[in-house]
């Protein structure tokens, strides 16, 4: 208590020397430091989480970062009129949750409820109803918290709402319409009668069986999850009588008999698999499992014409050939009609890990949000895995402390109480070492799988369906490489001891040979295998984050088709990287994939993924104008560069009038307004839009970054004579249209490093320059200043003048800079010309890859 009145006494003193020195506004700005710089609420990157966990404070230390931030508040409070009014309410607010993290209770309610009654800054206004109600829920007044969720779900936003409303609107629906989430984008919006993924076996009849009536007839729901119950009780008979309630079906007896069997019987032997018959006024549905289940239940619905309302006669035996598939999610709650109309088995949420509170307990509603959430997934029999970046290496925390170690434990058991496993990612930001750990342990390899197998085991001992996943720093390779300031130890000793010492039945992440891997060699995946003692589970990083500047326009098509045939006895498991909806034209796909590869058309599946999402006809139209977008990507998001001004102005808005009359087309029949589509003019639109601007009415400082490159003609007076003088044109790299732009190259004989365009095989750039006077005297000169991406080969080079190819070779082998020197034909040009130089290599050559520094005109 005296180190309290000591803290508390040099605090007062401190704002009292503030207050003396200004006025009330620079005491209130005072108090506001001490309150940033003791912060404490219920992120990890508060400065209790911080002062505890990383920086193992003392509990005495602990406790006055509490004190120094109540007190404070209370002075800012009193300074703005005192408790309960107007003036004061947000302040009274912000100390109420400190209160309530602080597991002081009753005072919190009180100030919450003070600050509420008044009207003040609606984000802060809605966390504070969001701490009010854990306040409420903690001492059961349930009733009364679901008021305050109610009043932040009805709040609008025009951007950037706060988490509690996001939070508060899934709640608010969980408890006024618990199976909201089956039909919130009224899926499948497909009408071409056939199940997705695309089935294992399938016959389809012409006869049809009409769906208008029909009556339910349940068997065996109770005996994998008895607490369950059958019939209308059962999730998944509430998915299909909500899906075929609303395309217009009436529930009675004597109509179609819908047969819905649980049953270590069924048809289909294998995991996750699931029969479905239709014939002679019949309909079956069958599976030894209850995941089975429902993907034979959301198949049927698949294939239900929703104009007829009947369903044709077929008979289907299906099954997943990976079972373990699904997507690492940044977002979870609402995910789940996606989840179940792409047949996923798997979830693992990158935000789910409810935030700590002071005393580092799962508050009371979050607890209660988070068991409503997994449950829902349990109900279909999908497994949701909470992903623990944040609580890991965001800050990175010393694993040989006891601290951490408690608060695992505490995380995991309530994870597994739950039903969820627990997604332990330690990618990117582990390294480098604690002091604590490097003392305690010398090498991360000699800690990290020590560590998660210990913990493993005892949470596995108490709850035996626990399930845990480990997202290793060296999550790729061999390819990829490791640089030092971020993988100070080496790879493969790391990722033998995780084949030597964590439990095998712990999955393994593996990104592929690269961060991001287009490809998947068996001799690498043996590689990976082999080290960490398993096969690895995938997390696909590659299609996940688009093509267009990272992101995707909607109807890109993926290339899933191209991984080796036996990708899938490689791994044990495939994941895609996902963070947007708009991303579904590659992770749909992905599931249609991973269920069936014989099966699977990369572009079929695109196609067949937007429709169910969307309806027909969006996919095809997006796709149609997704050129005409595609053409801004080599501009990188957020920065225009010179090339602009050698852009055609009628040609770029051309292009955005394409692109945006496709856009109002789409919105026409999208069926969920172009949400699984939006990046196309979200982001695509949106880019191109504002480049065609700074093409028409250029910016001053883009002015200025075009002319300083224009003079930058050092290199080419030493390397090919240029003078200016003398009426030769200097053409950089940045003025040249198409390649893929690079700020910074250098040679091996340490030239400066300057900006290159590489043109890819099958590619070309062009540049504009004319012929002032015409016709010439004589033949002009090009120089073209490049090298080779590979000095072991030539590049192949194509160059066209005016559309008239006038030399073809190969040029820039070397590690150095050359010039390709030729004379242009004086019939084949004109007053202003255009020139292309092309990369002819064939297609199984990439490495054929000139990069082009500048070219000079010479008269």
């Amino acid at each position: 208590m005296n180190i309290k009145k000591t803290i508390l006494a040099v605090f007062a003193a401190a704002i009292a020397l503030a207050g003396r020195a200004g006025g009330v506004d620079d005491e209130i700005k005072a108090l506001q430091r001490v309150i940033n710089s003791n912060s404490v609420d219920r992120t990890v990157d508060c400065r209790w989480y911080r002062a505890w966990y990383i920086d193992q404070c003392t509990k005495e230390e602990r406790e006055a970062i509490l004190e120094r931030n109540i007190a404070a508040h209370r002075r800012w409070i009193e300074l703005l009129g005192g408790s309960g009014t107007p003036r004061a309410a947000q302040a009274q607010a912000s100390l109420g949750k400190v209160l309530a993290v602080g597991g002081r209770w009753e005072e919190a309610e009180r100030e919450l409820s003070a600050a509420v009654a008044h009207k003040f800054h609606a984000y802060h206004l809605a966390d504070a109803r969001w701490a009010l109600a854990e306040c409420l829920w903690r001492r059961k007044d349930k009733e009364g918290a679901k008021r305050q969720i109610a009043e932040i779900a009805a709040m609008t936003w025009d951007k950037h709402p706060p988490a509690s409303w996001s939070k508060a609107r899934y709640l608010h629906r969980a408890w006024t319409d618990p199976d909201g989430d089956l039909d919130a984008f009224k899926l499948p919006h497909s009408v071409d009668g056939k199940p997705f993924p695309v089935p294992q076996e399938a016959k389809y009849g012409e006869k049809k069986v009409s769906l208008a009536r029909v009556e339910l007839k349940v068997k065996g729901l109770r005996d994998e999850r008895g607490v369950r119950g059958e019939g209308d009780a059962d999730p998944i008979i509430r998915l299909l009588k909500r899906k075929l309630a609303r395309f217009g079906s009436t529930f009675a007896p004597g109509g179609t008999p819908i047969r819905i069997e649980l049953s270590p019987d069924a048809p289909v032997d294998k995991p996750q698999g699931y029969s479905i018959d239709v014939a002679k006024g019949k309909v079956v549905v069958k599976a030894r499992t209850r995941l089975g289940l429902t993907y034979g239940v959301v198949s049927l619905i698949q294939c239900v014409d929703r104009g007829e309302l009947d369903v044709c006669e077929m008979s289907i035996r299906d099954w997943p050939r990976c079972e373990k598939r699904g997507v690492i999610a940044y977002w979870a709650p609402g995910y789940l009609e996606y989840a179940l109309f792409g047949k996923m088995s798997s979830l693992l949420s990158r935000i789910m890990m409810p935030k700590q509170d002071y005393g580092f307990l799962f508050s009371p509603l979050e607890r209660e949000r988070c068991r409503i959430v997994v449950r829902r997934y349990l109900d279909f029999g999908i497994e949701f895995y909470w992903g623990e970046r944040q609580l890991v290496v965001e800050p990175l925390h010393p694993m040989s402390s006891p601290r951490t170690r408690a608060m695992y434990l505490s995380c995991w058991r309530f994870a597994a109480a739950i039903g969820a496993g627990v997604c332990f990612h330690m990618d990117d930001t582990r390294f480098p070492l604690r002091p604590e750990d490097a003392k305690a342990a010398g090498t991360a390899a000699n800690l990290d799988a020590k560590f998660l197998d210990g913990l493993f085991k005892e949470v596995k001992e108490e709850f035996p369906d626990f399930k845990l996943t480990f997202g290793p720093p060296f999550y790729f390779g061999p390819d990829g490489g490791l640089r030092k300031d971020w993988y100070p130890e080496p790879r493969d000793p790391y990722l033998k001891s995780v084949g030597d010492f964590l439990d095998p039945r712990v999955d393994v992440y593996w990104t592929g040979p690269r961060v991001k891997s287009y490809s998947f060699p068996p001799a690498k995946a043996k590689w990976y295998s082999d080290l960490v003692g398993r096969k690895p589970v995938i997390f696909h990083n590659s299609d996940c984050i688009g093509r267009h500047n990272f992101y995707s326009y909607g109807a890109d098509v993926p290339g899933y088709k191209s991984h080796c045939p036996e990708f899938f006895d490689l791994v044990a498991g495939f994941y895609q990287n996902t963070s947007r909806y708009e991303e579904s034209c590659f992770t749909y796909p992905s599931m249609d994939w991973s269920w069936n590869p014989d099966g699977h058309d990369d572009e079929v599946a695109a196609r067949r993924a937007i429709e169910q999402l969307e309806g027909p006809g969006v996919f095809d139209i997006i796709a149609a104008a997704t050129p005409s977008l595609s053409y801004f990507d080599k501009y990188a998001l957020g920065r225009p560069r010179s090339e602009l001004f050698a852009e055609d102005q009628a040609d770029l808005d051309r292009r955005v009038a394409d692109a945006e009359k496709a856009w109002s087309n789409a919105l026409a029949i999208a069926k969920n307004n172009g949400t699984f589509v939006k990046g196309f003019s979200n982001l695509g639109i949106k880019w191109a839009k504002q480049l065609a601007e700074y093409r028409r009415n250029p910016p001053d400082w883009l002015v200025k970054q075009r002319d300083a490159e224009l003079a930058n003609t050092k290199f080419a007076v030493k390397e090919v004579g240029y003078d200016e003088a003398k009426g030769d044109q200097f053409i950089p790299s940045e003025l040249m249209q198409g390649g893929t732009y690079v700020a910074r190259e250098s040679d091996w004989a340490n030239r400066e490093p300057c900006g290159v365009k590489y043109i890819g095989v099958g590619k070309e750039i062009a540049m504009d320059f004319k012929c002032d006077l015409f016709p010439p005297e004589r033949p002009p000169k090009l120089f073209v200043i490049g090298k080779s991406s590979d000095h072991r080969v030539f590049p192949a080079i194509e160059i066209v003048v005016n559309g008239r190819v006038v030399w073809s070779g190969e040029a820039f082998a070397s590690r150095y800079f050359k010039p390709l020197e030729i004379e242009l034909p004086v019939d084949a040009l004109k007053h202003s010309n255009r020139l292309v130089l092309r990369n002819t290599a064939p297609s199984t050559q990439s490495q054929r890859m000139p990069e082009i520094h500048y070219a000079v005109i010479r008269r």
